[in-house]
């Protein structure tokens, strides 16, 4: 998983996952999924992001997780 880093030197930043967590939350028992994605917090180093999955055709929310990477330059 990649996230938009938002600092100054962004473009010569890769990003590694320091804590990831998915909360499964009921089967996916459909042929489309939505997936939404936001960035919470961008510092200097540490970006913390969630997403969401959702039944495309319901909006049920089958899958939440939440992550915090780490910029290297």
């Amino acid at each position: 998983m990649r996230l938009r880093n938002t600092h100054h030197d962004a473009e010569n930043a890769e990003v590694l996952a320091v804590e990831f967590n998915v909360n499964f939350l009921r089967p996916a028992n459909t042929d489309k999924l939505l997936a939404i994605g936001k960035v919470l917090k961008s510092g200097k180093t540490l970006t913390v992001g969630e997403g969401y999955v959702y039944d495309s055709d319901q909006n049920i929310l089958i899958a939440k997780m939440t992550a915090t990477m780490i910029s290297v330059y």
